[in-house]
């Protein structure tokens, strides 16, 4: 490709000095699949002579996402003193996948995507797509980027993180700073009428950080200083002020309400703590399904090596999909985990 397509593809993929791509193939019309080269060269010496480039050591080679619906790898040539770049087009040296690929696999797996959908979304050869997720249950591999969690678990699990500063003042009729209706608000799930330009401009950036962090003490530190705002501008935010308390209160009346009663048949939620005592062996369950004995000895022996929380939540979707598909068969254990949510 021309250089100014190279240009192109270097900005949709988010390639930044000193990387550049420098040619981009098509290898395998049949299979749609499109080759990108990236490599970095040396400054020019004195007098703008063209210094000899060292020669390159390493040639690495990975998946990427996908790109216009055609299958993308991203091939970089690694050169004596350089290190492979932090970046979402890079990837681990032995691993198949770029980080923005292997995020991507990684949100799917969390959304319930079994290995053979996952191999139809992606396109990618189950080869590769079986070494990533041997990589994660061994706890040899970390997924960088934040997760895209679904919008039903996001908000009792944030919350749950979320660790109160201590309050110095009162105002009357704003909600305290450990009120979790700021962090509400933060996440975008407060419709609140604002009419004042600070406000909006401030909130604006405030919830865009957000969304690009899962982070409990970032959380804080933000819902900080929407509470140290209105404290300053509380004689022109009287409209916004009395909207939060209202939605103050109405979280109090929700936390504050009989959780419904829960059917015989139907599985606690992914998120409930039984399901992380059950797969950390602190609960033993009394269990007659001889598939669902393999299925726990393998989960907690993967579980003993794992220190991501994200791979950690992995292991509770698929313990919990099993459930999910083997209900007919499951009646005993399952009348277990309803014993323990009650006590």
């Amino acid at each position: 490709m021309a250089l100014q397509e190279c240009s192109v593809i270097a900005q949709l993929l988010g390639v930044t000095a000193p990387w550049s791509v420098t040619e981009v193939r098509i290898t395998d019309r049949a299979a749609r699949l499109i080759s990108v080269h990236i490599d970095q060269h040396e400054a020019p010496g004195r007098f703008w002579a063209t210094r000899k480039s060292a020669p390159v050591e390493h040639w690495l080679r990975w998946a990427h996402i996908n790109m216009a619906g055609v299958r993308c790898e991203i091939v970089l040539a690694l050169r004596d003193g350089q290190h492979v770049p932090n970046a979402g087009w890079s990837g681990q040296v032995d691993s198949p996948f770029t980080h923005g690929l292997s995020r991507l696999a990684m949100d799917l797996l969390l959304e319930g995507a079994t290995m053979d959908q996952l191999c139809r979304m992606l396109q990618v050869p189950f080869a590769d797509l079986w070494k990533f997720k041997f990589r994660l249950d061994q706890g040899t591999t970390r997924v960088a980027g934040p997760a895209t969690a679904s919008a039903s678990a996001a908000p009792a699990m944030v919350v749950s993180k979320f660790v109160p500063a201590p309050v110095d003042e009162a105002v009357a009729g704003l909600p305290p700073q450990d009120s979790p209706v700021w962090l509400v608000l933060l996440l975008g799930r407060l419709e609140l009428d604002v009419r004042t330009l600070g406000l909006k401009l401030l909130l604006a950036k405030l919830q865009r950080e957000a969304r690009m962090h899962d982070d409990a003490d970032l959380y804080a530190q933000a819902a900080q200083s929407l509470h140290r705002y209105f404290v300053k501008n509380l004689s022109l935010l009287a409209h916004e002020v009395s909207q939060l308390d209202r939605a103050s209160v109405q979280l109090q009346q929700r936390q504050a309400a009989p959780a419904p009663a829960q059917a015989a048949d139907e599985l606690p939620d992914v998120s409930d703590p039984l399901w992380l005592a059950l797969l950390q062996g602190e609960r033993d369950l009394d269990v007659r399904t001889l598939s669902l004995k393999l299925l726990l000895t393998k989960l907690r022996a993967q579980a003993r090596s794992i220190r991501d929380d994200e791979v950690m939540m992995l292991k509770l979707v698929e313990l919990h999909r099993f459930f999910g598909r083997h209900q007919a068969v499951l009646h005993h254990e399952i009348g277990q985990l309803h014993s323990w949510s009650v006590h």
